[in-house]
């Protein structure tokens, strides 16, 4: 079954969205923490809470790379057994491995949202009256997009959409 163009719009779109956060999510650290440093040395000042921002945004930087990782299939894998097997199983290890990888993802998922959600009861603020729970809501919402991806990979026929993706530079065929 081909995805049509709606859908490969919406995944093109998708896509992009998470491009532009990693890119954000960089440049403003770069950019907040290169300020920290000129206002400490030359102007012995600095913000109060740009410390706690930058490890935030360090926070939420890494669990966007993780999606934009399993969406290039570049995360990390540890896959002794397909080296001993013969190459027609090779397909199953790759599902079994995602089933495997969505069940923990999903698993992390629901737990950091009862993390967060006693944070929010709780009140607590992380830095400059933010709430800590809106800082550590990126921990949930990214391992559920992961075990999402992760159960796709597992269960959906494989097309070359995202082939198709990379060879038009990102954009759905028309």
């Amino acid at each position: 079954m081909k995805p049509d163009k709606t859908s490969k719009r919406i995944i093109f779109w998708l896509h992009r969205a998470e491009d532009v956060i990693v890119s954000f999510l960089l440049s403003s650290i770069l950019i907040f923490a290169i300020t920290q440093i000129i206002l400490r040395n030359f102007f012995d000042s600095g913000m109060v809470w740009a410390d706690s921002l930058l490890r935030v945004m360090v926070l939420w930087l890494a669990l966007a790379g993780a999606i934009l990782a399993s969406r290039r299939g570049k995360q990390i894998n540890v896959d002794i057994l397909s080296q001993f097997l013969p190459a027609h199983y090779k397909t199953y290890i790759k599902k079994l491995n995602s089933l495997f990888a969505a069940g923990i993802c999903l698993l992390i998922s629901y737990y950091s949202f009862q993390f967060v959600s006693l944070e929010y009861n709780d009140g607590s603020i992380a830095f400059a009256g933010v709430p800590a729970w809106l800082t550590e809501a990126i921990i949930p919402l990214s391992f559920g997009i992961l075990g999402i991806r992760y159960l796709l990979q597992a269960f959906a026929p494989r097309n070359n959409s995202s082939k198709n993706l990379r060879k038009n530079n990102g954009r759905p065929e028309s």
